[in-house]
């Protein structure tokens, strides 16, 4: 194979097929919490209630507890804003529900580890075994009421990465067990900030209410990467959409979120950025509070790639629960991935994802109307 060939695929491979798998990949996830229970005897803050006063007892969970206005059920106004209260308390069934729903009233902070084992072409080429990359990725989800009708839901996705990633060492040509290259190429463990995703969801009252729920809006992804190797070069942004059904317990959870990227601006000399990420969500629920299922991984599509280097394809099983730190409720939960397609030049063949979600307190401000108030 010609080398100059190659030593395109070694810069190609990890900057765009590398980070499709791990970086861009991470994304604009949509986990489904699920459920809260037992915190009607403690004391801390009041979670989500739109008041941030310390002293209070957290929300009863009892079934004859009154249903606040803003999240009953039934009505057509079931889902219009109301000015916080000094104490609110929600019945159990009426906390799984908002637990449960992606575009619903809850602030939490999604702490999400993938462990993702890499292999193709360019390392076989090279004569390196199977690499490994990890990637912790912090997501807070951050509700907000942009008018009377109309919800606005604002997700950072941050992604931090500990890879073995290449370094090109210019010089003397060097002879590798696929063949000779014009670079020396190194693996170096280095620990890195990637590009910033930043997921904004819109839609009316209605839509978001469960069963059924539907929002779009816009993603954009930031040129903050701290190391080449670890960020596209490009500032890309594009359009989103999501759609879940979530049923009751012994019921199930299905839906997906679809993102696109392109870049408008950024480094001309890296790869431009044309680029799919489908995640699948499908979750059968035991019960209120745990859920099995078949996870809720990443399909991605660079369409800048050719036919053999497109697509990543995982499949897998997941379980997740709530539990209790304290007064402070969080989901906890694991992933585990084969991926039955992935670029033949450097994509992962295994995942695995750990996940840790705590609920955080709601500020007040977040549920008054941005606009018309």
């Amino acid at each position: 194979m010609n080398p100059s060939r190659w030593t395109k695929l070694l810069c190609t491979a990890f900057l765009t097929s590398g980070l499709t798998a791990t970086a861009i990949a991470q994304p604009p996830k949509i986990e489904i919490p699920i459920g809260i229970t037992d915190l009607s005897s403690s004391k801390g803050t009041i979670w989500n209630s739109g008041e941030l006063a310390v002293n209070d007892p957290l929300p009863s969970l009892s079934a004859d507890a009154p249903v606040p206005a803003q999240a009953a059920s039934s009505g057509t106004d079931a889902a219009s804003p109301a000015a916080p209260t000094e104490k609110q308390q929600y019945s159990q069934a009426e906390i799984n529900e908002m637990i449960n729903n992606p575009l619903g009233e809850l602030w939490m902070l999604f702490v999400q580890n993938d462990t993702s084992w890499m292999d193709g072409d360019a390392l076989d080429f090279l004569g390196e075994d199977k690499k490994v990359f990890n990637t912790t990725t912090l997501m807070p989800v951050m509700p907000f009421q942009l008018t009377e009708n109309w919800k606005y839901i604002f997700r950072p996705v941050v992604p931090i990465h500990h890879w073995d990633a290449p370094s090109v060492s210019e010089g003397a040509p060097t002879h590798y067990p696929g063949g000779t290259l014009p670079v020396s190429v190194d693996f170096d463990q280095q620990t890195e900030l990637g590009d910033i995703v930043l997921w904004n969801a819109f839609a009316t009252n209605e839509m978001a209410k469960p069963p059924n729920i539907f929002g779009f809006g816009v993603t954009t992804m930031l040129d903050t990467a701290t190391d080449d190797v670890f960020g596209t070069g490009k500032w890309s942004a594009g359009p989103m959409g999501l759609a879940f059904h979530v049923g009751p317990p012994g019921g199930w959870i299905l839906g997906t979120v679809v993102q696109h990227w392109w870049d408008f601006a950024g480094d001309d000399d890296r790869e431009d950025v044309n680029m799919t990420n489908i995640q699948y969500v499908a979750f059968y629920r035991l019960t209120a509070e745990t859920n099995i299922g078949f996870g809720s991984p990443n399909i991605t599509a660079d369409w800048e790639a050719d036919s053999d280097n497109r697509w990543t394809i995982p499949v897998g099983l997941g379980w997740n629960t709530t539990t209790k730190i304290g007064p402070l409720p969080v989901k906890i939960g694991v992933e585990a991935y084969k991926y039955i397609k992935k670029p033949d030049n450097f994509g992962p063949e295994y995942g695995l994802r750990l996940i840790f979600s705590p609920v955080v307190p709601k500020p007040a401000f977040s549920k008054r109307p941005i606009f018309g108030g």
